[in-house]
C-alpha cells in the first residue's frame, strides 16, 4: 500500500492543506512531483483519493480512509523509533537475564544496583537458572546474558560469546549453626543429611565436563551405609532454607562469603571440593547497545571485586 514514508507525509499534506500548490511547499517538492506521488497512490490503492475543484481538492471517502490509516502509521512509526533510539542510547529498554543461585544472590545484585543508578529507565529481569537452563533460553533468544555455573569450554552457536574470567572453588556447604559444622566427623556422615540441588532441572553432565551434586552424591552412598533420599531442588530461593536448616548442598565457595552475615559455610571435608573457571554467556547482538556492554561489563568488575 504505502511504499515509503514520503507517501504517508505527502498524502496527509495536501489532505491538510486542501491543495497540492500549498502540500508541494510544505513537502518542499514541485507540484507535479507532489501530483504524479498522488496519482500513484490513486492506482495502488485503486480509486481516487481526492476530487478536484476550482480552488482546491477534497478528500473522498476512499482518502478519507487512506488519511485516517496514514496518521496511525506515522504516528506509530515515529513512536516506535523514538523508542528504539531510546533503547539504544540507555533511556528505556528491557534486559533478561539468567544467573546460577549465588551469582543471582551477589554478583547480579550488586551490578543490578550500580546499573540502575547509571541508567534508571532500562529494566533487568533476574531469574535463577542453572547454566543448562541458560544457555538453552540464550540459544532460542529467551534471554540476553547467563552468569555462572562450570564452563566445560562447550561449543557454543555463533551468535553467542563466553567469557570465562573467575576461578572458583565448589564443595559441600551448610548452615553457620548445622550439627556438622561442631567439630570434626566422619564424612560418611554427610549422607545422614538432606540436600538441596540447585542444579535442577538440568540433567547430570558427563563425566568428561566436570562434576556435578549427582555425582557428588554418588560419591557418598558409594562410600556410605546410608541412602540419601531427600534432595530438595530449589532455585535461588534455597539459600534461604540452606542457612536455616540441616539441608547441605553444593555450591561456589567463594561467592557464599559475600553473602551478608555469611550464614552459609564450607564443610571441612575434600568430598566434592573442585576448582573450575566460571563466568557468562552473552549474545552478540545485545551487546551492539550501549547500556548494555555497561551492565555486562559491571558484572565482570562486580565478579572480580573490582569497584569500576
Amino acid at each position: 500500500m504505502f511504499e515509503r514514508r514520503t507517501d504517508l507525509s505527502r498524502l496527509l499534506a495536501v489532505a491538510e492543506t486542501g491543495g497540492i500548490g500549498m502540500a508541494a511547499d510544505r513537502s518542499n517538492v514541485t507540484q507535479p512531483t507532489l501530483t504524479r506521488d498522488i496519482a500513484r497512490l490513486e492506482a495502488r490503492l485503486g480509486g481516487r483519493l481526492f476530487e478536484r475543484l476550482p480552488d482546491g481538492v477534497r478528500l473522498t471517502a476512499l482518502g478519507a480512509t487512506a488519511v485516517r490509516h496514514a496518521r496511525r502509521i506515522l504516528r506509530e512509526t515515529e513512536d516506535a523509533e523514538r523508542a528504539i533510539g531510546a533503547a539504544r542510547s540507555g533511556r528505556t529498554g528491557v534486559y533478561r537475564i539468567t544467573a546460577t543461585p549465588p551469582w543471582a544472590e551477589t554478583v547480579l545484585t550488586a551490578a543490578a544496583a550500580r546499573f540502575r543508578e547509571a541508567f534508571p529507565a532500562v529494566e533487568l529481569q533476574i531469574e535463577s537458572a542453572p547454566r543448562a537452563e541458560g544457555l538453552r533460553r540464550l540459544s532460542v533468544g529467551d534471554c540476553d546474558l547467563h552468569c555462572g555455573g562450570i564452563d566445560t569450554n562447550e561449543a557454543l552457536p555463533g551468535f553467542l560469546r563466553r567469557e570465562r574470567f573467575l576461578d572458583l572453588t565448589a564443595g559441600i556447604v551448610a548452615w553457620r549453626s548445622h550439627p556438622l559444622l561442631n567439630g570434626r566427623f566422619d564424612p560418611a556422615e554427610l549422607a545422614r543429611y538432606p540436600w538441596i540441588d540447585f542444579d535442577w532441572p538440568a540433567t547430570a553432565p558427563p563425566e568428561s565436563l566436570g562434576p556435578s551434586l549427582t555425582s557428588v552424591l554418588e560419591q557418598l552412598t558409594d562410600s556410605a551405609p546410608a541412602h540419601i533420599v531427600t534432595v530438595l531442588r530449589f532455585g535461588a530461593a534455597g539459600l534461604f532454607a540452606l542457612a536455616r536448616g540441616p539441608w547441605l548442598a553444593w555450591l561456589s565457595i567463594e561467592h557464599l562469603r559475600r553473602l551478608p552475615g555469611q550464614l552459609v559455610r564450607p564443610l571441612p571435608v575434600d568430598v566434592g571440593r573442585f576448582r573450575y573457571r566460571s563466568g557468562f554467556v552473552v549474545r552478540r547482538s545485545a551487546e551492539d547497545l550501549p547500556p548494555f556492554r555497561a551492565f555486562v561489563r559491571m558484572v565482570r568488575d562486580t565478579a572480580l571485586g573490582r569497584s569500576s
